[in-house]
């Protein structure tokens, strides 16, 4: 079983098939589209839903340093909606839910596990 990181957003990205040297990529790895509409029926209010390929640091190890990085192409009031579980368990509960602002970055300590909710917003 792999974990798997889904982000929701309002408008459509590209899908990247292709290998690339960048922290974070959108593209789909585990998740079939089965799968991201249960986390888009169950979890998100976003109209979108992909999967994150993280290399590197996970994104929920968010720090000062990687404020920058974050996702910096949000228009001012907009958000993202990232939910982290296992292949398989989408349909399950979140254990954990949280509101994060980027403005507001870094957050002191930020404990996240499987079955957690996390809103960005700019």
């Amino acid at each position: 079983m792999s974990m798997v990181t889904y982000i929701g957003l309002n408008f459509p990205v590209e899908i990247n098939d292709d290998y690339t040297e960048e922290d974070v990529n959108i593209t789909y790895v585990f998740s079939e589209s089965e799968d991201r509409q249960i986390v888009k029926n169950q979890h998100f209010t976003t109209l979108f839903v992909y999967e994150l390929e993280t290399k590197g640091d996970h994104i929920w190890d968010m720090h000062n340093d990687k404020k920058i990085l974050s996702p910096h192409n949000f228009s001012k009031g907009d958000y993202c909606e990232i939910y982290i579980c296992w292949n398989g368990e989408e349909a399950e509960d979140s254990k954990k839910k949280l509101d994060l602002k980027l403005a507001q970055l870094p957050v002191e300590q930020v404990e996240i596990y499987e079955k957690c909710l996390i809103t960005l917003k700019n």
